[in-house]
């Protein structure tokens, strides 16, 4: 009886291994999710240093774009002032891959979320390195192994960061440079700009 029954369990996982080398991956591979492009390994991606200036009036857009649909890593995005910070400039807003905006604060309030990139009094921040646990989910580490926003080059890519002075108090004007460290594709073109 012992022997009957293990030959059936026998043939029973027989048949089913059968039944399960038999499928077709055809029908197996769920639809297209959209456009993309074959995965990029680490030894084709570089660094790339960037920077841009503007007059800061209390209120800028810092927006990295990369030309080709890949994850592109920024590993620092520093602020220069040509004078020292008279309010805190603080991270307000900011949109990855036109995902809508995270607002951080609101103008004229302070609230425990707000980001201070520059401390009032000090001519530079880094913003990257500003960054609060809480927003932890949108870094990760680039294939240089440095802590980095990270987001996707191509039409619908890119980082959008608002700055804006505490308080919205608008506060004299200053030269403002930012310089962004980014590791991206080596055959994609990088853009930093700051309006």
């Amino acid at each position: 009886m012992a022997s009957g029954m293990t030959r059936l369990r026998i043939g029973a996982a027989i048949v089913i291994l059968a039944c399960a080398l038999s499928l077709s991956l055809g029908h197996v591979l769920a639809g297209s999710l959209g456009p993309s492009s074959p995965p990029k390994g680490l030894s084709q991606y570089g660094v790339v240093r960037l920077y841009a200036t503007t007059t800061f009036n209390g209120h800028a857009r810092i927006i990295l774009t990369a030309g080709e649909a890949a994850p592109f890593f920024v590993s620092g995005l520093t602020l220069l002032l040509d004078v020292p910070a008279s309010a805190n400039i603080i991270l307000s807003a900011i949109r990855i891959d036109g995902i809508g905006n995270i607002q951080l604060s609101n103008s004229g309030s302070t609230p425990s979320s707000q980001v201070v990139v520059v401390t009032s009094g000090l001519t530079y921040g880094d913003i990257v390195q500003s960054m609060p646990a809480y927003l932890s989910f949108l870094m990760m580490k680039d294939p240089l192994g440095n802590t980095a926003i990270v987001a996707n080059g191509g039409s619908n890519g890119g980082i959008v960061i608002t700055i804006t002075f505490a308080g919205g108090g608008l506060i004299s004007s200053a030269g403002l440079t930012a310089i962004a460290t980014v590791v991206a594709p080596v055959d994609t073109t990088v853009t930093l700009d700051i309006n």
